[in-house]
C-alpha cells in the first residue's frame, strides 16, 4: 500500500466491510490484522452510536453514493482504551475485470482540529476577563427557560461608580476589580444559578425557579455583604459596593434584560448600593427595595 502519513491509516475493505488490509498506523488503534484470525469490519472502529452511520457510509462509497463532502468524521477507540475523531474517505476500487468488490480509504486523525474548534467555541462563549459565561452564552442559557415558560428571576449587577474607580486606580486595576467581583459572585450563589459577564461592569445572574420576591432576598442579602467586605477600609474612595435590578422571567429576551436593566438605572439613580425590581405581573413592581 501507499507509504503512511503521519495520523492517516490506508485501508482496504470487502465488499461487505471487513478490514483486508491496513497500513501500520491502524496499530495505534489495538488492531494487528496479521494476528488476528478473523478480520475486523470497518464499523468496529467506532462506538455503537456511530456504527450505522459508518455502515451506511461504506455501502454508499461501494456503490458510488459517496457524500458531498466525501468523508465522515467518528470517534475511533485507540490502544490506550481513549477515544479520538477520525475522518474517514473511501472510494470503489474495481478488479481487473471492472468490479467493484472492495474500497481503498483514508482514515485520518482530526482531533487535534477538533479540539481547537472546541476551544474556538469555548472561547466564542467566554469572557475573556472572567472567565465567566459571556453576554452571547447567557442569552443562549436565557431562551429555553423563556420557551417552556419555566419560573425565575434575572438580576443584573453592577459596581457602584465604577467609571469613576476605573479613572483613579487605572484599567489593569478595574479589571481586576472585575475579576473579583466575578469570583465574589461565583463564590456566593447557590449553584444551580447561572452567572455571566454582560459587558462593562454588568453581570447576570439567572435564578431558576425564584419567584421575585425571593430573588429580591437573595440579591439584597448579595450586596449586603459585597459592602461589608469593604467597610472597614479607612479610605472611602476605595469601598466598594454594589446595585442591582431584578426581572422576573417571562415574555422575551429583549423584555426581560430591558426590565431588569430598567431596574437597574432605577436602583442607581438611587443613590446605589440597592437594589429594585420589575415585575409588571406582581404586587413588587415598580417598588424600591
Amino acid at each position: 500500500m501507499l507509504a503512511e502519513t503521519v495520523g492517516s491509516i490506508f485501508i482496504r475493505t470487502d465488499a461487505e466491510g471487513f478490514i483486508e488490509e491496513a497500513s501500520r498506523g491502524i496499530e495505534a488503534l489495538g488492531l494487528n490484522l496479521a494476528e488476528m484470525l478473523f478480520k475486523p469490519h470497518i464499523a468496529d472502529l467506532t462506538v455503537s452510536a456511530h456504527a450505522a452511520a459508518v455502515r451506511d457510509f461504506h455501502d454508499g462509497a461501494l456503490h458510488g453514493r459517496t457524500p458531498t463532502a466525501g468523508r465522515l468524521e467518528f470517534p475511533v477507540s485507540t490502544a490506550s482504551g481513549e477515544a479520538a475523531w477520525y475522518s474517514l474517505s473511501l472510494r470503489p476500487a474495481p478488479d481487473e475485470d471492472g468490479r467493484i468488490n472492495c474500497t481503498l480509504g483514508l482514515l485520518r486523525s482530526v482531533e487535534g482540529r477538533r479540539s481547537l474548534e472546541e476551544e474556538l467555541a469555548a472561547a466564542a462563549m467566554t469572557d475573556n476577563v472572567t472567565g465567566l459565561a459571556n453576554g452571547r452564552a447567557f442569552q443562549a442559557m436565557l431562551a429555553p427557560l423563556l420557551a417552556h415558560g419555566a419560573p425565575g428571576a434575572l438580576a443584573i449587577f453592577e459596581i457602584d461608580r465604577f467609571a469613576a474607580l476605573k479613572l483613579n486606580f487605572g484599567h489593569a486595576i478595574a479589571q481586576e476589580m472585575l475579576w473579583a467581583f466575578g469570583r465574589f459572585l461565583s463564590n456566593v450563589l447557590p449553584e444551580d444559578f447561572i452567572l455571566a459577564r454582560l459587558d462593562g461592569d454588568r453581570f447576570a445572574v439567572l435564578m431558576p425557579g425564584c419567584t421575585g420576591a425571593a430573588a429580591d432576598e437573595i440579591t439584597r442579602d448579595i450586596l449586603a455583604t459585597f459592602a461589608g467586605l469593604s467597610s472597614d477600609t479607612q479610605r472611602a474612595e476605595t469601598r466598594l459596593s454594589a446595585s442591582a435590578g431584578i426581572a422576573t422571567i417571562a415574555g422575551s429576551i429583549d423584555a426581560v434584560m430591558i426590565n431588569a436593566e430598567r431596574a437597574l438605572v432605577v436602583a442607581r439613580a438611587l443613590g446605589g448600593r440597592r437594589a429594585e425590581i420589575r415585575d409588571p405581573s406582581s404586587p413588587w413592581h415598580g417598588r424600591r427595595t
